[in-house]
């Protein structure tokens, strides 16, 4: 849903499959949660040299048309609103270590065994209750593999946007724990070597939405194979 502007309480609300099937078997929707988001806002807009003052900074924000209400996740709810500290100076993020290279992860022939890979969050400390972990959306899990658990098929319905293309195939999966290290093992598929196969993976971290992503290039050509040791015979 959207809301159609800032003065009125007006709610633009369009019912997605699942709610159209509530309704349809007569039930009630009874909504007791949403999710908000700032995608559709252009920041840069923010104009501390307004000449009206301080109260102003924000009017062209603020005047910014709003999006229309879409049933479409895979494009939109990005990014969620978060709460924080009034002496925060940074967003928190997620960096990755383990990469082969920048921003990507390549497997090469004798990578078949898995490469570990670890996402660290910054500038967030969470309470000594925190579980939530991380996900991780692999956008297609035919080109690499994980032993973490698998929490859900996708159709777009994460806060990355899905490429169209990836929508039958992407899985998430979820690593627990307090942090501020989340680690995962991926592992290159071999059932097609074919050199040069390619994806990517998004990370997110639950409890404060940040986020990284990173490619993933497959070029296993050849499995690696043990060799027995010839021993040598007396004469």
């Amino acid at each position: 849903m959207g809301y159609l502007d800032g003065t009125s309480v007006t709610v633009d609300a369009v019912l997605t499959k699942k709610g159209r099937e509530i309704l349809s078997r007569g039930n009630q929707l009874n909504i007791s949660s949403f999710t908000c988001t700032d995608a559709g806002v252009d920041y840069t807009l923010w104009n501390p040299s307004h000449p009206s003052g301080s109260a102003f900074y924000g009017e062209a924000i603020e005047n910014m048309p709003m999006l229309e209400a879409s049933v479409h996740v895979e494009h939109s709810l990005k990014n969620r609103l978060l709460t924080l500290n009034q002496n925060s100076i940074a967003m928190p993020a997620l960096e990755m270590h383990g990469l082969t290279g920048t921003n990507t992860l390549t497997f090469e022939d004798g990578d078949s065994g898995g490469i570990s890979v670890v996402a660290t969050l910054k500038g967030f400390a969470q309470g000594a209750g925190a579980t939530g972990g991380v996900y991780f959306v692999i956008a297609d899990p035919d080109i690499v593999k994980t032993t973490a658990r698998m929490r859900s098929s996708l159709s777009g319905t994460s806060r990355e946007f899905l490429r169209e293309q990836d929508f039958p195939n992407a899985k998430e999966y979820h690593i627990g724990g307090r942090g501020p290290d989340f680690e995962f093992k991926l592992t290159p598929d071999t059932e097609q070597l074919k050199k040069g196969r390619e994806t990517y993976i998004y990370v997110v971290h639950q409890a404060t939405g940040a986020y990284t992503s990173f490619n993933v290039v497959n070029n296993l050509e050849r499995l690696s194979r043990r060799v027995l040791s010839t021993i040598g015979t007396k004469g």
